[in-house]
Formats: structure tokens, C-alpha cells, sequence
């Protein structure tokens, strides 16, 4: 029994290590993300343990920009209650599709289950294709990835407690075309690394220059320095 445990040790840090090693683009992605999400939350009259449960509850950022944009007189508590139990569906479907590669019983996943967001079950589903999903791998990317989404939340709004309103117009700009320039790849695949960088130095080549951001100059210049990278 001793044997097996210390044996089991150094299987679990790598499995650890890892997870770190496959959800870390996800990880600057989602800070990216939840960081617009708290700007926004700030903007609208929020409160930050508000926007942190929000995050906490509905990790779904595209339907939490639509919420926050939606106006107030349109909005109530029970349609915003249908939305975060419609769109958390999916972690039924998740969990279906993923119960017969983990290694292990389900109730031991459920911790890590329960906070599974959508990049969380895009790494599971390719891992499992690879070999049996296990508990420390799946622990490790599901809260590494929930915990970017909350940091993300706070950042975003105590940063804009502090800035002024230009200031936030340019950040929510970059924050998007940071985002922009993932989409259509992979956010595993390095090359998403060099398209948001591309991006990032592009937008901070417009402001410096033109005085402003050029998003069609930004977007040419990411399009074409990424097709010449590929």
C-alpha cells in the first residue's frame, strides 16, 4: 500500500502539471475576457460582490455581455434566472459526454464538474481522446480556469473604479480585439498567443500614432502577419 501511494504521488503532480501546461492560453484568454466583464459591471452601477457571483454563477461570457448591455427596463429577475439556468445546462450535456473517461466515480469529479467552464470541457474532451481523464488533471483545470474568470471580474472592475472614461473606451477596445484575434483558433494552439500579441501591438501602434484605434488597420495588420506566420 505504501508503494502504490508513493507511486500515485508523482503520477498526480504530473498530471498537475500538466493541466497547468493545457489551460494556461485559456487562462490569458478568460482574464481578458472577465476583465471587459467587470468594466462593464462597474459601468452599469454594480456593486463588485454582485459581478463576482455573477461570474461565479453564469460563466458564459457572451450571454453576460448581453445582459449587462441589455436595458434596465428590459430586464428583470426572473428573465436573467432563466437565462443562467438555460445557458448551465450545458454542464449536463457536459458531464454526459465526458462520464465514461473519467477515471474514477462521477461523485469524485463533481467539485471540479460543478465550476466546469466551456474551456475546461474543450481540454477534457481532447484529453480524453488521448487517455482517461483523471481527478487531479480535471481538478486543476477547472478551478485554474474558474479562478481566471473571478480574478478577471475583480481586476476589470477595480480597474474601472480608478480610470477615467477615455481611458476605458480604449482598454474595452483592445480587451475586444484581444478576444477577436483568438477566434477561429484554437485558444490551446500557441499561434493564438502570436495572434493577440500581434493584436495588442497593433492597437497600441494605432493609439501612439493616429491618436486613436484604427480597428480596420488593427485587424489588417493581424489578419495579414498571422497568414504570413501560418
Amino acid at each position: 500500500m505504501l508503494v502504490e501511494s508513493n507511486l500515485a504521488k508523482p503520477a498526480s503532480r504530473s498530471e498537475i502539471a500538466t493541466g497547468i501546461r493545457d489551460a494556461l492560453p485559456f487562462v490569458f484568454s478568460l482574464l481578458l475576457t472577465f476583465t471587459l466583464i467587470g468594466m462593464l459591471g462597474r459601468r452599469h452601477g454594480l456593486d463588485l460582490p454582485a459581478m463576482v457571483v455573477f461570474s461565479g454563477t453564469v460563466m458564459a461570457s457572451p450571454l453576460q455581455l448581453t445582459l449587462l448591455e441589455t436595458p434596465a427596463h428590459l430586464l428583470n429577475a426572473f428573465g436573467v434566472l432563466v437565462s443562467a439556468l438555460s445557458i448551465n445546462l450545458r454542464f449536463l450535456v457536459f458531464t454526459l459526454s465526458l462520464k465514461s473517461s473519467l477515471q474514477g466515480p462521477v461523485k469524485a469529479f463533481v467539485p471540479a464538474l460543478a465550476v466546469m467552464a466551456n474551456a475546461a470541457f474543450t481540454l477534457m474532451s481532447i484529453r480524453k481522446d488521448q487517455q482517461p481523464i483523471s481527478r487531479p488533471y480535471a481538478n486543476t483545470v477547472c478551478f485554474l480556469l474558474y479562478a481566471a474568470a473571478l480574478l478577471g471580474t475583480v481586476v476589470g472592475y477595480c480597474f474601472a473604479s480608478v480610470a477615467d472614461n477615455a481611458v476605458m473606451d480604449h482598454v474595452s477596445v483592445v480587451i475586444a480585439i484581444f478576444i477577436s484575434a483568438s477566434l477561429g483558433k484554437m485558444a490551446r494552439d500557441r499561434h493564438s498567443f502570436h495572434a493577440q500579441w500581434i493584436a495588442g501591438l497593433a492597437t497600441a501602434a494605432s493609439l501612439l500614432w493616429l491618436g486613436e484605434v484604427s480597428l480596420l488597420l488593427v485587424l489588417a495588420i493581424t489578419v495579414l502577419t498571422s497568414y504570413v506566420y501560418d
